[in-house]
């Protein structure tokens, strides 16, 4: 009789331990899908942004985006950057993007950066890009592990291996 009191007792505690864990992962993995999800911002500062994307998928604070594309400019007279990705990241606490897979950010005066990763933290301005970085210009082409834009694309930082192949002017 005093072993099947005990039993039941684990058997019991055991229950509540499995079905408190199920609720936890079920809250984790609960996601709102989202057609055609956008976000814009117009500061004060003169910042404009514009991010959308075909499908969208909302865990708490976070979106998950796929078929990423975008326009911004962080200065009143800066030119517009304009980028594009398979996926992406969005925390809209922070303001902070993160994209994958055939990332391009272009400009309109034919600037094209791609890369495998990269990410845009859209409060201080700053694109970090990873992996098979290239940039191209009228200038010519600049090949990096890593790079990091900031100053609405007019500083442009290379790390790792580097190369460049400037075009000549006739």
């Amino acid at each position: 009789m005093l072993t099947s009191i005990v039993k039941a007792k684990y058997f019991i505690l055991a229950t509540i331990f499995l079905l408190q864990a199920n609720i936890y992962l079920k809250s984790e993995d609960l996601a709102i899908e989202i057609d055609n999800p956008r976000f814009s911002e117009k500061g004060l500062n003169d910042k404009v942004y514009e991010i959308k994307a075909k499908k969208g998928l909302k865990f708490d604070n976070k979106l998950e985006l796929f078929e990423v594309e975008g326009k911004f400019k962080t200065e009143k007279n800066g030119k517009w950057i304009y980028l594009v990705a398979d996926t992406g990241s969005f925390i809209q606490i922070t303001n902070f993007i993160e994209l994958h897979k055939n990332i391009i950010f272009y400009t309109e005066e034919g600037e094209i950066v791609k890369s495998n990763h990269a990410s845009f933290d859209m409060n201080d301005d700053v694109i970090k890009l990873r992996e098979n970085v290239s940039h191209e210009s009228s200038k010519g082409l600049i090949l990096s592990d890593d790079s990091i834009i900031t100053d609405n694309f007019n500083k442009i930082k290379y790390s790792g291996n580097v190369v460049s192949v400037l075009k000549s002017s006739n």
